[in-house]
This record gives C-alpha cells, sequence and structure tokens, in this order.
C-alpha cells in the first residue's frame, strides 16, 4: 500500500499507540508521514510524539494542532481526535524553526534554505499568533521553485519527529517532499460575492477609500445584506480581493478573503490593512453555505481533471475552522464530497487558523474561508 491514512477520538496518548502501528504494519517502506491533534489532546502533543518516534520508527513526522481533524470518511471537530497519513515513495526532510530573534522575512528564508535543492514541494504549518506574511516573502526568494503550501496550527506549535527519532518543537514546522511528481494543489473559497469585483482606485495606509469610482464605505452600504431590512441578522461581511489577471482554470476570479477592520465616516473609507493595493480588484463577500459546497465540488472536479493519466497516491487536505459544521449544520460535508469524486484515495487534513496555498512565479498566500486540496502522484 502506497499510504494509509486514519482519524479517530481518543482520550489519551496511550490509545493513539494501536492507531498508529496498524497504520504502519499496512505501509511498505514508509517515508513520511503526518498526524494532526485537537481537542484536549494538545497539551500532550509532547507524549504524542514520543509514540510516534516508537511507532514510525525512522520515519520523519510533524505533528499539527488543530481545531479539527479529518481524513476521507470523517471530520471530527469538538472532541479530543487525531487523524494523519503514513505514505511510501520519494524522501522527506522535516524542519522546526523558530527564530525568535529574526524577523519574518529572515526566518522564511531560513525555511527555504532548509527545505534543501530543488524540493517539489514543501508543507508548512506556522502558530497562527505572529504570523506575518513576510515569511512567505523570504521563503519564496530562498526556494523560489517550491510548490509551499499549508496552515495556521492553533493552540500551539507543531512538532516534528526527525528519522534518527529526535523530537523537535517550533512556531514554523514541515517538511520537504522530493522524488514525488509536484503534486495538482487547488483551492475553493466559502464566501459568496455580494457586490462585483471593482479595482481599488485610492487607499490610504490600509484604508480603502475609493474602489471602482464609488466611495468605498457607501459600496458597503449598498450591498450588504440586510440593508433594506434593518430589523434582521446581517451576517458579518468581508472583504474580497483579486489580482487582475488571477483565474481559475475556468476562468472564475481567484480571491483572497480579508476581514474588513473598521470604517472611517469622515472618508467614507473602509479598513482592509496591508493587502488591499491600488491596482487590486475588490469585492465585498459573506460566507456561504451552498457557495462552499459548489466551489468545493468545482475544485475536487479540476484536480480529478489534472490527474488523468497519473497514478494517485494520497492527498492533503486543510480547511478552514470555519467551515465545518459552523457553515453547514451537518457533519462530514466537506469529505463526503471528496469522497465523491476520490473514492478510497487515503486523505487526511486539519480545520485550521487559516490556510496556505501556492501561487506559480509568486510568494504563496494566506488564505482565510478557504480550503486546500494537494494530491499527491508517483512520479511519471
Amino acid at each position: 500500500m502506497a499510504a494509509r491514512s486514519f482519524c479517530t477520538s481518543v482520550t489519551s496518548p496511550d490509545g493513539l499507540s494501536r492507531v498508529l502501528r496498524e497504520a504502519r504494519g499496512a505501509v511498505t517502506s514508509p517515508t513520511g508521514g503526518l498526524v494532526f491533534v485537537t481537542g484536549p489532546l494538545l497539551p500532550h502533543l509532547r507524549t504524542l510524539a514520543s509514540r510516534v518516534a516508537a511507532a514510525w520508527r525512522g520515519v520523519p513526522t510533524v505533528l499539527v494542532p488543530s481545531a479539527g481533524v479529518l481524513h476521507e470518511r470523517a471530520e471530527l471537530e469538538g472532541v479530543p481526535a487525531v487523524s494523519g497519513l503514513l505514505w511510501s515513495g520519494g524522501q522527506t526532510t522535516p524542519f522546526a524553526l523558530d527564530g525568535a530573534e529574526d524577523a519574518p522575512r529572515a526566518l522564511g528564508e531560513s525555511i527555504g534554505h532548509a527545505l534543501g535543492a530543488r524540493p517539489s514541494s514543501a508543507l508548512l504549518f506556522h502558530r497562527a499568533e505572529g504570523f506575518d506574511t513576510s515569511l512567505l516573502e523570504g521563503l519564496a526568494a530562498a526556494a523560489p521553485s517550491a510548490c509551499v503550501f499549508g496552515a495556521g496550527t492553533v493552540g500551539a506549535g507543531g512538532m516534528v519527529v526527525t528519522a534518527d527519532g529526535e523530537e523537535r518543537t517550533a512556531r514554523a514546522v514541515g517538511m520537504a517532499i522530493k522524488g514525488l511528481a509536484s503534486p495538482i494543489v487547488a483551492t475553493s473559497p466559502a464566501c459568496r460575492l455580494v457586490s462585483d469585483l471593482a479595482p481599488i482606485d485610492e487607499v490610504h495606509a490600509g484604508l480603502v477609500t475609493r474602489v471602482g469610482g464609488r466611495s468605498a464605505l457607501d459600496e458597503l452600504s449598498r450591498c450588504a445584506p440586510g440593508a433594506d431590512n434593518p430589523g434582521a441578522p446581517s451576517p458579518l461581511v468581508f472583504a474580497a480581493l483579486a489580482e487582475p489577471d488571477d483565474v481559475t482554470e475556468d476562468g472564475r476570479p481567484r480571491f483572497m478573503i480579508r476581514p474588513v477592520r473598521g470604517i472611517d465616516p469622515s472618508r467614507r473609507g473602509v479598513m482592509i490593512g496591508a493587502d488591499a493595493r491600488p491596482g487590486l480588484r475588490m469585492a465585498f463577500a459573506v460566507r456561504d453555505a451552498q457557495t462552499a459546497r459548489t466551489e468545493l465540488e468545482a475544485m475536487a472536479r479540476v484536480v480529478s481533471k489534472n490527474a488523468l493519466g497519473a497514478a494517485p497516491r494520497f492527498a492533503l487536505y486543510v480547511t478552514c475552522a470555519n467551515r465545518g459544521q459552523s457553515l453547514y449544520g451537518v457533519p462530514d460535508a466537506e469529505v463526503r464530497i471528496l469522497r465523491q469524486r476520490f473514492g478510497d484515495l487515503p486523505i487526511a487534513g486539519m480545520h485550521a487558523a487559516f490556510e496556505l496555498s501556492p501561487r506559480e512565479g509568486r510568494p504563496s498566500r494566506l488564505d482565510l474561508y478557504t480550503s486546500v486540496l494537494a494530491l499527491f502522484r508517483s512520479p511519471s
């Protein structure tokens, strides 16, 4: 078997050992592993790492604190649980870097150098607190050819277990993967646009004052859900930012979600932050379950189509912690969509504080309310 996934509710580190041994027995000559941890197990991450080191001896592994965990058959939220993936093929090189004295960009450069020469892909899991996107710029400068994706950890920094059994903890952990075909990576948002994307005309220190020839605050007031019914509860409104040329394979705009941080009535502006720049297009958006389903189905269809003729080995899936049951009202909504498209393909992943998605020729991007799917294949 090329890979084995698992997802189970456990109440103690001892309960994990059996699951780890079963996975190890199912995979011949494993080369890498991931373990996602949630709930009351998070304070016991070091003990869990020792269990992993014993059961998966010689296998480089990353342990990731999460808001929820998942595999191809289930998503577990609000309970002590672990999910994970063990695979064979390729070579993995784990890293765990703190760089407490380093600026974020310098830490990103250190991560890029730690990936080694010409990695095909790299997984990065960074503690949510204190994350700065300049880290991604530094990483891209040091490792421009790497396909970098990952997520923000929840509640703690991650850990790695090296092939020699050394256990390390840091705010930035992950691994470089070589020797497999570059993964097919795609994203899907969970937000519906409630206005048209229009060019940002004026922005001052993150305060957008004009967009599409109109006052930004007037545009927000015009399109905000509930504007015509002041007594009705209104959903939270976000900003959607898009590069002019950034579109999906079927021509739909690819945008990133950012919170609306405030308004300035005197300047008729909306505070978005440093990501809002002249030349970008901007719209307003709300979280929407039907849009999330539709976009995830479309994304899975595109990934499946692009994998035709290849031999899929396994997939990784990270999704926003504000999706799941809180969005859909039912459990397992997203993994059911993935299973309909990919069947029994081993998949493992997490509900994250934020998501990191790759962009060809540019630094990876911090996303919110987004899911990221990475399909790994055998080398051609």
